[in-house]
């Protein structure tokens, strides 16, 4: 019984974590944003460039990702 609980336990936590990445690219989905690398980094862009857009940089598209949905999320300075 208790393989049964932990095989369940592991399903769900598989099927939440496919949840929360999907989410975490919705936003993109949607937008549509150019991916780059610019530099050293990945740069995902909203916008005519840098200053004006929305954007977030890592090292890889994933992690740019990340951080272009958390400065959409941020208020103006």
């Amino acid at each position: 019984m208790r393989l049964d609980t932990d095989y369940q336990i592991m399903q769900h936590q598989s099927i939440m974590n496919a949840l929360v990445e999907q989410e975490e690219m919705n936003l993109v989905k949607t937008l549509k944003p150019r991916i780059f690398i610019d530099g050293n980094a990945w740069c995902v862009l909203y916008g005519e460039n840098v200053q004006d857009g929305i954007c977030g940089f890592g090292d890889t598209p994933r992690t740019a990702i990340y951080d272009f949905n958390k400065a959409f999320n941020e208020p103006l300075p």
